[in-house]
């Protein structure tokens, strides 16, 4: 029986719901899975010691301290003249609070992935760092989706360290195994890369979910699959979709690996039978559920094989 997703919150239809804000002038986006709420007033903030140059103070949200980041700096963006830090937009990354200066809250536009524009398809003669995709919502305005992964590791560098520093003592297990990593942020796809090579996997990455299918529709034989959801053209839960719908991968174990920890995201990896929903930078959970589904796949291809001699 094919899947069919029953609605954005039982996704696999590839759409997304993006919130439009503007600062310094431009149009940037946001998944609105990622915002917790918007701050109509600004926070009295209170500074931190010691803190990276753009963090520019906490402050309470209810039962919640939470650091608040001034956006336009960090991107180097010039300040307009009208513009200013009129409202705030409080995300989760990482099972984490962060908060984002903006100056104008305008829209929530819905648009399918294939709709998003890969941003080093059209800004090939640019230093697009943060930039990681394109919509536009009409033929005249483009709104630019923002790498927002890589910004907070950017900015709390100390959150990669701290993982691994808690796989010192997983055992490293060389086991030939093929991995399958479809993931649209550069720093954390190369940074799965690197563990998971170190660790004895073959790692093939992908930066989208069509990407990846792509190696799959090809006879690529791959033992396991680790999946962002946010990603242009097809996300993660299309993907796992995809996967589940063709007779020769409907058992590959797929894990949704996202900076969405909520439990929507979970019930809707759920509904779509992927094997697993680890938020990101959860490295050492990773690794066990890792070795734990490619050790069960080892397990179950010892078993059809002895099957068929008899």
């Amino acid at each position: 029986m094919r899947l069919e997703a029953e609605s954005y919150l039982k996704s696999g239809s590839n759409e997304v719901r993006i919130l439009e804000y503007r600062l310094g002038g431009r149009s940037f986006g946001i998944n609105i899975l990622k915002v917790k709420r918007i701050v109509n007033d600004l926070p009295l903030l209170t500074g931190t010691p010691n803190s990276p140059d753009y963090v520019v103070g906490v402050f309470r949200d209810r039962e919640n301290v939470v650091p608040i980041i001034d956006l336009m700096a960090f991107l180097g963006l010039p300040d307009v003249e009208g513009s200013g830090h009129k409202k705030v937009i409080i995300t989760e990354f990482f099972g984490m609070l962060n908060a984002f200066f903006v100056d104008h809250i305008d829209w929530i536009h819905h648009f399918h992935w294939e709709d998003v524009i890969d941003a080093d398809a059209v800004l090939t003669a640019f230093d697009h760092k943060y930039v990681i995709g394109i919509v536009k919502p009409s033929e005249t305005r483009m709104i630019q989706l923002l790498d927002y992964e890589t910004i907070i590791l950017g900015l709390s560098p100390s959150l990669r360290s701290r993982e691994l520093d808690k796989m010192k003592d997983l055992s490293h297990a060389t086991t030939g195994k093929r991995i399958l990593v479809s993931e649209d942020s550069q720093s954390v796809r190369d940074m799965l890369t690197v563990e998971l090579t170190e660790y004895g996997f073959e790692v093939v990455a992908a930066k989208n979910g069509q990407e990846a299918l792509k190696h799959i529709e090809a006879g690529e034989r791959f033992d396991l699959v680790i999946s962002d959801v946010e990603t242009p053209q097809m996300d993660g839960l299309a993907l796992t979709c995809a996967i589940r719908n063709r007779e020769e991968t409907s058992d590959l174990p797929v894990i949704i690996y996202s900076s969405i920890g909520d439990l929507g995201m979970k019930k809707r990896a759920e509904f779509l039978k992927a094997s697993a929903h680890i938020t990101k930078l959860n490295v050492e959970e990773l690794l066990e559920k890792v070795t734990e589904l490619t050790t069960a796949s080892r397990s179950s291809e010892t078993q059809r094989a002895t099957a068929s001699i008899h």
